[in-house]
């Protein structure tokens, strides 16, 4: 067996890199060590595996470098007493019983910080795209842990620099320029601010609270308005996946768009206007971490079909993980960016495998058949490559995930497409209102069917605890395996 991937031991070695560059902070002597490796490097041309490891250990340092420079520049050492800031709202508020959060950014556009404001009838005004002027403490994001999971380090991940909590008397309105944001940001606030009218018009067709929170999430990627113990029950079947905007969500769009534009004989015209289409789905949707990592998977898929080369591989894997991490280090300690990779690293490698077990002609000849050993497969290789890591973090097993995925996998499909047609129908107020119809009663029967299955016995194995070391010794028994099968039944690729 032979893995062309010469992309992925640097993608591994970054990954090491940006891991021990948590233990410093000594950049400048990174950077020295880093011009010498590889000046080392250009004068080992007649040493090949001397040059190699010279790369390594140069990927290594940029790793170290870059998570150094990014930890510098998340710790930022507020004062310690009240300092009267001016922000801006960059996210629909969410309320609890007593307080009212949201995302906002200093209007320098430095600084994106977490803010709860006491809850009021005043508070509860407060909006996308508003300023405010606050007069308060601002702390650094607070430690908590539980169990494997860090609330700090989810915080750098997303950019966090600090939080404030601001009494009743300590904010005001504040009409601020976005002139200093940088262009990012106010195209980012743009779309959002789309997105909220958007959110509004469904919120006036959908009169269900669980179906409006549901659509909501997996349409165009709100969550506030969820429920928890619905969302509990995703969890413990097995199912939240379909909640947060991933690649499943962008490959249905990518797909639509490519059937709608089909110009066969201009396909490179019609992939670049699908990338553009997806990246300004991903703009409309806040631009989140798992919605830019699926855009652009998705963005190199289109570009290398024009290519007519491999279109999904390890090395397309690992090239994205290259990317992905040079512009943001901390990533790689985000929960979504490990499962969203080893989902898609386990489709890519382990899939085959299984799917061959179905002989190819017989696949051929029954298309029914064949899709529902794809769905099988896809989702057994899915769950082998991250269940690791979701018992490790949540310390739980969905027993009946393979049923689960046959629930919610059909109805995303048949929900994001009538979504996608109810924004085409949307000057027809007939069509507008029967498609609102079927899309709740799509949204409650996948949330009723998906609840039945979360009562029935053993749903879910929970409690379940992993150190960091078992579960590194659980991938590399599942790798094992993996090249033991594949070296004794190799894969035979179908064609069309």
């Amino acid at each position: 067996m032979k893995l062309n991937a010469p992309l992925l031991p640097l993608a591994v070695m970054l990954m090491v890199g940006i891991w021990a560059g948590q233990w410093t902070e000594q950049w400048p002597v990174l950077l020295a060590m880093l011009i010498a490796v590889v000046v080392a490097s250009c004068f080992s041309g007649r040493f090949p595996r001397l040059q190699t490891a010279g790369i390594y250990a140069a990927t290594v340092l940029i790793g170290m470098l870059l998570a150094s420079r990014q930890r510098q520049q998340l710790n930022v050492h507020w004062p310690q007493k009240p300092s009267d800031v001016t922000l801006v709202v960059m996210s629909e508020s969410k309320f609890s019983a007593k307080t009212v959060s949201f995302d906002v950014v200093t209007a320098d556009g430095h600084h994106k910080l977490r803010c709860y404001v006491r809850r009021d009838a005043d508070s509860e005004q407060i909006s996308l795209g508003q300023g405010l002027r606050i007069t308060a403490i601002i702390n650094k994001v607070r430690e908590y842990k539980n169990g494997h999971f860090d609330y700090r380090r989810y915080m750098q991940c997303h950019g966090y620099t600090g939080q404030l909590y601001a009494n009743n008397h300590q904010w005001q309105w504040k009409t601020v320029s976005l002139s200093a944001l940088s262009r990012t940001d106010r195209l980012r606030l743009r779309f959002l601010l789309w997105r909220h009218q958007l959110l509004q018009h469904v919120r006036q067709q959908i009169s269900d609270d669980s179906a409006y929170g549901v659509l909501a999430a997996m349409t165009l990627g709100e969550k506030t308005a969820l429920d928890k113990e619905l969302k509990e029950t995703f969890s413990q079947v097995g199912a939240s996946h379909i909640l947060a905007l991933s690649g499943l969500h962008l490959m249905i769009l990518y797909s639509v768009i490519t059937l709608v534009l089909g110009w066969h004989r201009y396909h490179a015209v019609t992939q670049v206007a699908t990338i553009l289409m997806v990246w300004a789905f991903a703009l409309l949707t806040g631009l989140s971490t798992s919605v830019v990592r699926s855009a652009f998977m998705i963005s190199i898929y289109a570009l290398l079909s024009v290519g007519h080369r491999e279109r999904m591989s390890v090395n397309t894997l690992a090239f994205v993980a290259i990317v992905l991490l040079m512009v943001n280090p901390m990533a790689l300690y985000d929960l979504g960016f490990q499962l969203s990779f080893m989902a898609v690293l386990g489709i890519v490698l382990i899939h085959p495998l299984i799917n061959n077990l179905v002989p190819a002609h017989v696949q051929l000849r029954h298309r029914l058949l064949s899709s529902a050993w794809g769905l099988v497969t896809v989702s057994l290789a899915a769950q082998i490559a991250t269940a690791p890591l979701v018992a490790y973090y949540f310390g739980r097993f969905s027993t009946w995930f393979l049923l689960s995925n046959f629930i919610v996998i059909p109805a995303a499909w048949l929900i994001l497409h009538a979504a996608l047609l109810a924004v085409v129908c949307c000057w027809w107020p007939w069509a507008l209102h029967t498609l609102a119809t079927v899309l709740t009663w799509l949204v409650s029967a996948m949330n009723h069917a998906l609840t039945v299955v979360s009562q029935w016995p053993m749903s879910s194995i929970e409690d379940i605890r992993l150190s960091a070391l078992q579960v590194c010794l659980i991938y590399i028994i599942v790798a094992g395996c993996y090249v033991i099968v594949s070296l004794t039944y190799p894969v035979t690729r179908r064609n069309g």
